[in-house]
């Protein structure tokens, strides 16, 4: 426990909303707001003290009976949600909102007037676009018995995708690496999981699926027009960042598309 309530320190927990609720018990035992609060792997060297947070089953069944009880049940699912954006001091805004919430009540998600509630529900729908155009634009390819897909995102969607290929690939197993959080979805049998990998080596296409790929490639070529070519009409339906994932441009795992195509 902190000796002096004057104290200025920073939360340090694991990265999991359960971990979250965690950093809100101790808010509230301690009375001590933190400076912020971040992820163990995020902490830096600081004039601030920094506290590391344990995970607490009953704290964390604590805090969501509390949240419920006094936000509603729309509001909790409201804060797993924005969890799962890459916000700027995500937890900071997510801890103010229920702060906030616990004075005004189940009505907290409509008050816009308030910094946290307003830059929190801009951050849940940036989430949930970037969620819309992913189930659109992951292309998985194939190796083997295992459909693999690579994305790079600004939000943390896997968990937002899962659900959705689980349903479409019913009998498949699939892969979903997201590389810019070192993520990986697995799924196998009717289950899947989702993973934190340090490092991965992701199956190649095999040929059955390069062959797929150079007649795919061929049909896009050959339907295009180029009198017709719209660059700027094309980035509003096809942002560019997405295009490295992608087969039709070239850049879809290179190394295999480096190798002999059989004939």
């Amino acid at each position: 426990m902190f000796e002096n309530s004057t104290e200025k320190v920073i939360y340090v927990y694991d990265g999991t909303f359960d971990g979250f609720l965690s950093c809100v018990y101790n808010f509230y035992y301690n009375r001590l707001k933190p400076e912020d609060i971040v992820r163990h792997d995020m902490a830096e060297p600081s004039f601030y003290r920094l506290y590391t947070i344990e995970n607490d089953p009953q704290q964390i069944r604590r805090v969501k009976c509390a949240l419920i009880d006094k936000m509603g049940r729309y509001n909790c699912e409201f804060l797993q949600k924005v969890f799962l954006t890459n916000i700027p001091r995500k937890e900071m805004l997510m801890l103010n909102y229920i702060v906030t919430g616990f004075k005004e009540g189940k009505n907290i998600y409509n008050l816009v007037k308030y910094d946290c509630v307003y830059r929190l529900r801009k951050a849940y729908v940036a989430l949930y676009r970037e969620r819309e155009k992913f189930l659109g634009f992951v292309r998985f390819y194939k190796a083997g018995r295992v459909y693999v897909a690579k994305i790079h995102r600004d939000n943390n969607v896997l968990p937002l995708l899962a659900n959705h290929f689980a349903q479409r690939f019913h009998k498949q197993s699939f892969v979903i690496f997201d590389e810019n959080n070192k993520q990986v979805l697995i799924y196998s049998q009717n289950r899947y999981k989702i993973v934190f990998v340090d490092n991965i080596d992701l199956p190649q296409p095999d040929e059955e699926e390069l062959k797929i790929r150079r007649l795919w490639k061929n049909f896009y070529d050959t339907i295009a027009i180029k009198e017709r070519e719209n660059p700027k009409c094309r980035l509003s339906f096809m942002p560019k960042r997405y295009w490295q994932d992608l087969p039709e441009t070239g850049a879809f795992a290179p190394a295999a598309e480096n190798r002999a195509l059989p004939d």
